[in-house]
């Protein structure tokens, strides 16, 4: 497999990271025991340190636009297309707020890694069985009840082309059932640092992400309801529209 000195030692740094922060998982388990909020914050201003770094060992420059239009005195859903697995590093270093993530259930089997995703608030979503996944998304909304914001990519899967896949209404329940704001997201430049390379390779360059006005699902009308995947993929089609030529290509 291709790579570059650039990717070894930005995975160095990644396995150095999880293995010597073991010890904070304890203490971060006993903080959140009575202070979960506490633990949230705590979690996320390590995670944040490390991703930063992590961008910044990679030649990756962060750019963002809206985050005035994150609330800070409520928890809320982010709403984002999905190019690359470097999405939940943009999102995570920007916006300012805790923010736990809905991610395929598989990474929670990955070594250290599934400790640190527990510990910002990560919710594991088993798409094949039906009734794993309502109990993730209730998980989902005790995580926002307890104050930490949460994001998912209703793509449900990368999509590396201007046309983004169908946002899928199910997605957006988290939102509905703990009745808090839905931030939209478009996320743009993300695969040209790393999956539009050949191997596994990480390249320089400028990746951004551009957040919408929050919107409040509860005031919709009720066609608008039924379908909350396409009404909220309209709003991150036009953030990305209108940011897309600021991103070499």
């Amino acid at each position: 497999m291709k790579t570059n000195f650039r990717t070894i030692i930005t995975l160095l740094f990644v396995v150095l990271f999880l293995i010597l922060s073991m010890p904070l998982h304890l203490v971060l388990w006993l903080i959140g025991k009575k202070k979960p909020m506490t633990k949230y914050r705590a979690s996320h201003k390590v995670i944040r340190w490390a991703f930063s770094t992590v961008l910044w060992l990679a030649g990756i420059q962060c750019e963002a636009v809206g985050t005035e239009n994150i609330p800070t005195d409520t928890p809320v859903l982010f709403v984002s297309n999905h190019r690359s697995n470097l999405d939940i590093l943009l999102l995570q270093v920007t916006a300012g707020v805790p923010v736990g993530f809905v991610a395929k259930t598989e990474l929670k089997k990955v070594p250290l890694l599934g400790l640190w995703m527990s510990d910002i608030g990560c919710v594991f979503l088993d798409r094949t069985n039906i009734k794993a996944a309502i109990a993730s998304t209730n998980e989902g909304v005790e995580h926002i009840k307890a104050g930490c914001s949460m994001s998912i990519c209703p793509e449900g899967t990368r999509s590396q082309s201007d046309e983004m896949r169908e946002f899928k209404d199910g997605s957006l329940k988290i939102a509905t059932k703990s009745n808090v704001p839905v931030v939209p997201a478009a996320i743009l430049g993300t695969d040209n640092c790393l999956e539009n390379n050949s191997g596994l390779k990480l390249t320089k360059g400028t990746i951004k992400i551009a957040y919408g006005t929050p919107i409040d699902l509860s005031v919709l009308n009720p066609e608008d309801k039924k379908h909350l995947g396409a009404y909220t993929q309209t709003f991150v089609k036009e953030l990305y529209d209108k940011n897309k030529d600021s991103i070499n290509k």
